[in-house]
């Protein structure tokens, strides 16, 4: 159950058998499709999506580092707070990444900023490839969350080398709930005790099993967040991956995820 490998599809070349040999050495690791990883929750096949199986044969062949700041996405713990409250809910990955990047080279991650400054550098349009120009959803509102965050009186004494800590004082943020908190939480420490319980994480595992279909987010975070960490905990993977490599597999078939769920919900 502990075979790790990545399957790497450019370095033999079109040596299929290579690829195939490598492929059957995760598959015949993998438990009986019958045997149960959970109460009521089936391994089920490798070959069928969405199975922990499937979710299992991905984790084993989209390896991230061993390293602590695998899943980061800047250079500081101020940064990445003010990255992931540019994301979220109606923001596309990619618009939270240039909106961060227009802030960050203007210098306007700091202290004392004005409120003003950060609500012009966000309304203005912002130039994508080809020509076209986007606007930046909700900037008003994440200006002032932002403005308020970087006016803390605590804004040096984030705690930033306790995970279970370092959430908490997020959750008391102006603009950030569990979501966010976890997913900064996640970022920064790999915490293997926190879940990211976007939209993706949920539909999967609505589909998958370990989530209920008719869970409500607002109340049930953190027992829907220890039902991920147990499915995680049965599959022995880390949470911390597990999660980043759902959330790209959903993304990608967004599609394919809907007319799922359209079908068992």
């Amino acid at each position: 159950m502990k075979t790790q490998l990545k399957v790497d599809f450019n370095e033999q070349g079109t040596d299929e058998t290579f690829l195939w040999n490598q492929v059957m050495e995760v598959l015949q690791h993998l438990p009986n499709e019958q045997q149960e990883l959970m109460p009521g929750l089936k391994w089920g096949s490798a070959y069928q999506l969405y199975t922990p199986a499937f979710w299992k044969y991905q984790y084993l062949t989209n390896s991230f580092p061993a390293d602590t700041e695998t899943h980061r996405l800047a250079g500081s713990v101020r940064d990445e707070i003010v990255m992931c409250m540019l994301g979220g809910y109606g923001i596309p990955s990619e618009m939270g990444i240039i909106a961060f990047d227009r802030l960050k080279s203007e210098c306007l991650i700091q202290p004392f900023i004005m409120l003003e400054v950060l609500m012009d550098a966000l309304s203005r349009p912002f130039d994508l490839e080809g020509g076209k120009k986007v606007r930046y959803r909700f900037a008003r509102q994440k200006a002032e969350y932002i403005y308020a965050f970087l006016n803390r009186p605590d804004i040096n004494d984030i705690p930033a080398t306790n995970d279970l800590s370092l959430r908490e004082w997020l959750m008391s943020v102006k603009g950030i709930g569990y979501k966010t908190a976890s997913w900064i939480t996640r970022n920064w420490l790999r915490s293997e005790r926190v879940a990211i319980l976007d939209i993706h994480l949920l539909r999967a595992g609505v589909i998958t099993g370990f989530f209920h279909p008719d869970y409500n987010l607002n109340t049930e975070y953190l027992n829907l967040e220890q039902r991920f960490l147990n499915f995680c905990l049965q599959l022995e993977v880390r949470p911390s991956d597990m999660d980043a490599i759902i959330w790209h597999y959903m993304k990608k078939n967004n599609k394919l995820a809907l007319n799922i769920l359209a079908s068992i919900t």
